[in-house]
């Protein structure tokens, strides 16, 4: 039995006005083709059945009989689709064609049976099942996404190219009358990362997560596509939001290792993919990258990316640049007790690293690595003061309980404990030791603010600048 409403590319059972406006536009496409003389067996057929489905009476028995046909095929095709959810290829494979076989116009059954050579590995035949579904003239976006997955498959690149725009601009038709069909972005998006286009997929992954800020699978994705425009931090970001999200996703621990590794912060590299490897053991190229990195970082240890990304400093020190490369970002600051500390400039603020020039008087941590110290935290100091910090000095502290008191330059008195002094400053500690703070107001008994260092460190003379 056909499908009358096939031909006109309408669901079944539509309405009048859905077929007369469908019979219109495919009646004027078969005569403004180069040959309309060819088509004249199709306008024929189409004319026909516009005039059965517009025929009340005859409409009426025609439905009841489709009905039962596609009621028949229905339960044969659901037999199908339980087949090959159990893998059953081969069993799917012939309802499939039986379904075909008695229905030839339906785009579902093309789609399937080429799911189910695909996951059977026949390749070829899955890519006849998509061109015969593509040639029923419905869904010629998810086919032609089809096709070109196919052929990037065969390594046919050019082939995959064209079928992968054909794909793109048939989404993009679709979004252009329904700009919030949820299906058509993510599918224009996966097209778009599938051609490496990726500043394209970003902006459609953009707009789905202005729409679905708590969607794991989109964070996630969007955090590959940063991967890929070397957007590292942003990456970062929003898989550590996917994975937060949904904790066992390997794909986004996958992503979260490369962009660790791609950062050379060598042993978060390590413990994510691990991670990633934990929920999903078959991936001997995961297992490779990370033998890789291990043998990598015995080599050198920890990187200076490592040591800035989460730095715990051993000193907080005032000095000065002796020189910095803009075009490396690397760079040497000194001090009077470290004469040479190497600058990276993910050390360094946006600002600072603009302006950052050989003498300029800096403040900055200091963190001892075995092949040299290592500058983290890095501000410019004003050229006529020692810096934003206070000098004051240790009146007095208590070792049991871990706090003390600075007299400030002013006579405060400025309660610390000890996790805000410096491992240095707390190996010198005694009273009347000359140290620097920062301070801060918090909350005491009583629900008063009082006054807190933090930040504390030994203050030591400022050198001269060197020319």
């Amino acid at each position: 039995m056909r499908n009358l409403y096939q031909l006109f590319g309408v669901p079944n059972f539509a309405s009048l006005e859905e077929i007369a406006s469908a019979y219109k536009k495919n009646y004027t496409q078969l005569f403004s083709t180069d040959s309309p003389l060819a088509n004249i067996p199709k306008l024929k057929q189409l004319k026909n059945a516009f005039e059965l489905l517009t025929d009340d009476e005859r409409r009426e028995e025609y439905d009841e009989q489709l009905a039962d046909f596609l009621e028949e095929i229905k339960e044969k095709f659901e037999e199908a689709v339980d087949d090959l959810v159990e893998q059953k290829f081969a069993e799917a494979i012939q309802k499939l064609k039986w379904c075909i076989n008695k229905d030839s116009g339906e785009p579902d059954y093309y789609e399937t049976i080429g799911l189910a050579y695909r996951l059977s590995g026949d390749i070829e035949n899955a890519l006849k099942s998509y061109m015969q579904g593509l040639e029923t003239g419905q869904r010629k976006a998810h086919f032609n996404k089809n096709l070109g997955e196919i052929y990037r498959l065969k390594h046919d690149d050019d082939n995959a190219d064209t079928h992968f725009l054909e794909a793109a601009e048939e989404f993009k038709n679709i979004l252009a009358a329904d700009p919030k069909n949820l299906d058509a972005m993510q599918q224009l998006a996966e097209i778009y990362t599938k051609m490496k286009w990726f500043e394209e997929a970003l902006d459609v992954y953009s707009q789905l997560i202005k729409r679905f800020p708590y969607n794991a699978d989109f964070r996630r994705d969007i955090g590959s596509i940063l991967y890929e425009l070397d957007m590292l931090k942003e990456a970062e970001a929003n898989l550590l939001e996917s994975l937060r999200i949904k904790p066992k996703n390997a794909p986004a621990l996958l992503f979260l290792g490369l962009v660790y590794f791609k950062r050379r912060l060598l042993a978060m590299a390590v413990e994510t993919l691990k991670d990633c490897l934990a929920i999903n053991p078959d991936q001997p190229e995961v297992e490779q990258l990370i033998s890789q990195i291990v043998a990598i970082r015995k080599e050198i240890g920890k990187t200076v990316e490592e040591i800035i990304y989460d730095p715990t400093p051993d000193a907080f020190v005032e000095g000065y640049v002796k020189w910095y490369n803009r075009e490396t970002g690397m760079g040497i600051l000194s001090s009077d007790d470290f004469p040479e500390v190497l600058l990276h400039f993910s050390a360094l603020t946006p600002e600072i690293e603009k302006s950052l020039a050989k003498g300029d008087p800096v403040e900055f941590g200091i963190v001892k690595d075995k092949n040299s110290p290592v500058a983290v935290q890095v501000k410019k100091l004003h050229e006529h003061s020692v810096s934003d910090a206070l000098p004051g000095k240790i009146e007095s502290f208590d070792n049991d309980r871990k706090v003390g008191i600075i007299r400030s330059h002013d006579g405060r008195e400025i309660f610390f404990p000890f996790s805000a002094l410096t491992e240095e400053t707390l190996e010198a500690l005694e009273p009347g030791l000359d140290v620097i703070y920062e301070s801060k107001g918090i909350t005491g008994l009583e629900d008063k603010v009082v006054e807190q260092a933090v930040r504390v460190r030994v203050r030591k003379r400022r050198p001269q600048v060197k020319k």
